[in-house]
């Protein structure tokens, strides 16, 4: 069970970048005691030079905060455990502990490790290695700070801060990489249909919502609402996907234990979902195209993005409009009359255009099935329908514009 209690204040600061004075290579750690291994970790502050913007695909902006090149992982059972600081300017706390990630939640922070040190600006982060002692200060006004520590879950606070409170304690961590590497980035995504593409990682991935709303979907629990101060956890190669339906930017928080010889982020692609009965709108179920609004180019039924590849059950296929946005639509015809109680829909998207946000679907006898939201174009999107028809017209309602299109279109009925 996730435990989250006493949550800080939400509100997202004015995220800067990170400022670092300490130089790379700052820390060897000694042998530890407790649980944890001897490691060599390298200090380092994140910035898009280490890790691009776009790393998490969509429109997506992501900032590596921090990472190590190697990482004490302690024995047993661990979580990413985070608690908050308070330092009164002119305060510091001195201690060690296991591998971790300090987070200035608010105000300048600085950490030392004995000659060097990290000044890191609000929203900043340094890594620090397992057992190596290290100090921080607040120097410039008083200092908020988080330490996301490699822990069991039930870990008590950090050595000589008993004051901290407990921000969250993760799941355990599955399918941790030997020898991994860590990574701790901030991601924003834009509002009104901003996201992530749908991708995996080498390696287990922590997220905390910092603000607004965002609709998280992973390949184990489907999709859910997460708002500020929710936290999710996957294990490896597992697809998930962040996307943005509000009118505000969503920020949240990640944490990785990665496989270095592999990709930071892989594509992935979402399982279609399992319908019963026959699709009687496929090419292969004796259903054609009746009527289209136009194909790419002015080219046939059966061309590279002729309509014909929405009904083929191909999802590497799609037909593309030739360029007519909202008034697209498309007709498909049935063998015979069939109730239908289904259908699936995939848009077709160019990024920022040609992605269907709304549809309408009509029957033969001019019976309006209503109009439907898709949330996003990474997999077909099951719809409750519940009509007797030959034949069933999509209509586009509302789109990002340009050469909207399908990328498949089911109709299922029960033909046994």
């Amino acid at each position: 069970m996730t435990v989250m209690q006493d949550q800080p204040d939400s509100k997202s600061p004015t995220w800067r970048s990170l400022l670092l004075v300490a130089a790379l290579g700052l820390l060897s750690a000694s042998c530890g005691g407790g649980d944890d291994a001897t490691s060599t970790t390298t200090v380092s502050g994140g910035g898009d030079d280490l890790m691009g913007g776009g790393a998490l695909g969509g429109n997506a902006d992501t900032e590596l905060l921090a990472d190590a090149s190697e990482v004490a992982v302690p024995d047993g059972v661990v979580s990413w455990v985070a608690h908050e600081v308070r330092l009164a300017d002119g305060d510091s706390l001195t201690h060690a502990h296991s591998f971790a990630f300090v987070w200035a939640a608010e105000g300048r922070h600085t950490v030392s490790f004995g000659d060097d040190e990290a000044s890191i600006e609000q929203g900043g982060s340094v890594a620090v290695t397992a057992n190596g002692e290290h100090a921080h200060s607040a120097r410039d006004g008083d200092s908020v700070f988080w330490e996301i520590r490699l822990a069991a879950p039930d870990a008590g606070v950090p050595p000589g801060a008993q004051d901290a409170v407990l921000v969250f304690a993760s799941e355990p961590l599955e399918g941790i990489p030997a020898d991994p590497t860590a990574s701790f980035v901030e991601v924003v995504i834009p509002p009104q249909r901003g996201e992530t593409s749908v991708h995996t990682h080498p390696g287990p991935e922590l997220i905390y919502q910092l603000s607004g709303d965002i609709i998280y979907e992973n390949a184990i629990i489907g999709e859910i609402q997460l708002g500020p101060g929710g936290i999710e956890s996957i294990p490896p190669d597992t697809a998930v996907q962040k996307r943005n339906l509000a009118s505000t930017q969503a920020v949240f928080l990640s944490w990785f234990l990665l496989d270095p010889s592999q990709e930071f982020a892989t594509g992935a692609a979402f399982a279609a979902p399992e319908i019963e009965g026959t699709n009687v709108a496929a090419t292969s179920n004796g259903g054609e195209v009746t009527d289209v609004s136009s194909n790419f180019g002015g080219g046939a039924e059966d061309s590279r993005f002729g309509a014909s590849k929405a009904i083929d059950e191909d999802p590497a296929t799609e037909w593309s409009s030739d360029g007519d946005g909202d008034e697209a639509f498309l007709e498909i015809g049935f063998d015979q009359t069939y109730d239908i109680h289904t259908v699936t829909v995939q848009t077709r998207t160019m990024g920022d255009t040609a992605e269907i946000t709304e549809f309408r679907l009509i029957a033969a006898d001019g019976t309006d099935l209503g109009v439907f939201e898709l949330p996003g174009p990474n997999r077909p999107v099951a719809f409750d329908v519940d009509v007797s028809t030959d034949r069933l017209r999509f209509e586009v309602v509302s789109s990002s514009g340009g050469n909207t299109g399908l990328v498949e279109l089911g109709v299922f009925a029960d033909t046994s």
